[in-house]
């Protein structure tokens, strides 16, 4: 099973050498509800973890979620609310359209309950030197970070004009806040030495990796967006932190959805929710209308394609009417071998998927179709 590795630029080997995956994947930051574009990511790493399960391979698929954020505060000022109350809300409604999408190979792991491994990580950066302290802020020095840009492809002069987290006594544009303490938005933790603040976005994310996987794992994945700052950023963490200069094997990353020429996001008001979609369509046209898209590539949502894929649905449903429901898990047959070789190639999924609809269409065998749509998280 190999997928595409963007800090290698090839299609890396999924699975570790003892026949095990770990995989960390970003997921939403809890202040709305998840809208189509998180159901590719939700969806696709699924289908990953889903395969290398059914192939044997003892995956572990931890889903990351980000509940420590100024936008989180920000809502819950709005409602007049507490910051609690608004990232379990949204916790919860998440959970519940995970589960409407058909997906159970997540471990789930939330920000907030990694506090004190945040607090214990920068301390130690900052014993040892990798990291400094300036005007209540802790940044890692990224100075002696020789691959520092590496899975950016950023040269050290783009790295110089993309400055990111602006403030005084930074001493270099690219050096990562580690501990913000000069931000005030609400959420707010105290330690002794460290003084009153939040872990930084990054290092939150590194702080779950340390406490799951002691930082080295196989897979890290996400949105095409999230390279850099903030994939970039935890790798450099996960470097320092593990004194490895490869702590991940493979970075993965998943397309964006557009519609109408933007990027699907609250910000741009153009949010349709995974909540909509499930009780306007359900699980399986979801699902099939996203493994249309190869998912490296940019998603351009149509209404008109999605409502395609009701017909398409039936259509198998109907192949599979009056059939007994038990796939047979060899793969001996040659329509079940050409569907794995497409899997297996970084997930082509409209090949498989093409190759899946041809078979119910020709009433080709009911085991291989079942099999197939057993991968895709396909109920029937």
């Amino acid at each position: 099973m190999r997928i595409f590795n963007t800090l290698s630029g090839l299609k890396d080997q999924a699975q570790s050498g003892d026949n095990t995956a770990r995989m960390f994947i970003c997921g939403p930051t809890v202040y709305d509800f998840s809208h189509f574009g998180h159901a590719r990511i939700l969806v696709f790493y699924d289908l990953l973890a889903r395969y290398l399960e059914l192939k044997g391979t003892k995956t572990t698929a931890v889903l990351n979620i980000t509940d420590i954020d100024p936008k989180i505060s920000f809502r819950a000022k709005e409602e007049g609310s507490t910051v609690m109350e608004i990232s379990n809300r949204f916790i919860n409604e998440l959970l519940v359209d995970i589960h409407s999408l058909g997906i159970r190979s997540f471990n789930i792991a939330r920000t907030s309950d990694y506090i004190e491994t945040a607090k214990n990580l920068i301390h130690g950066l900052v014993s040892e030197k990798r990291a400094y302290v300036t005007n209540g802020n802790v940044y890692l020095d990224t100075s002696s970070l020789a691959s520092y840009g590496r899975l950016s492809k950023m040269s050290k002069d783009d790295l110089m004009n993309r400055r990111v987290d602006i403030a005084k006594g930074k001493k270099n544009p690219s050096d990562i806040l580690l501990w913000n303490g000069s931000d005030d938005f609400g959420q707010k933790y105290f330690d002794n030495f460290l003084g009153e603040g939040v872990p930084w976005w990054h290092i939150q994310d590194s702080s779950v990796a340390m406490s799951i996987f002691d930082g080295k794992y196989d897979i890290h994945g996400g949105a095409i967006e999230l390279v850099y700052p903030h994939h970039e950023s935890i790798n450099a963490q996960l470097q320092v932190l593990t004194s490895s200069q490869l702590p991940v094997k493979i970075w993965n990353h998943v397309g964006l959805v557009t519609i109408d020429g933007k990027k699907m996001s609250k910000s741009f008001g153009n949010v349709l929710t995974i909540r909509d979609f499930i009780h306007k369509y359900g699980s399986n046209i979801i699902r099939l209308y996203l493994f249309s898209k190869h998912y490296r590539q940019p998603f351009k949502f149509s209404q008109f394609e999605l409502d395609r894929y009701r017909l398409v649905n039936d259509n198998i449903a109907n192949s599979l009417w009056g059939t007994d429901r038990t796939p047979n898990q060899g793969n001996s047959s040659k329509l079940r071998q050409r569907f794995i070789r497409y899997i297996e190639n970084d997930l082509n999924t409209p090949a498989a998927l093409q190759l899946m609809l041809d078979a119910a269409t020709n009433r080709d065998s009911v085991s291989d179709l079942l099999y197939m749509a057993s991968i895709f998280g396909l109920i029937y």
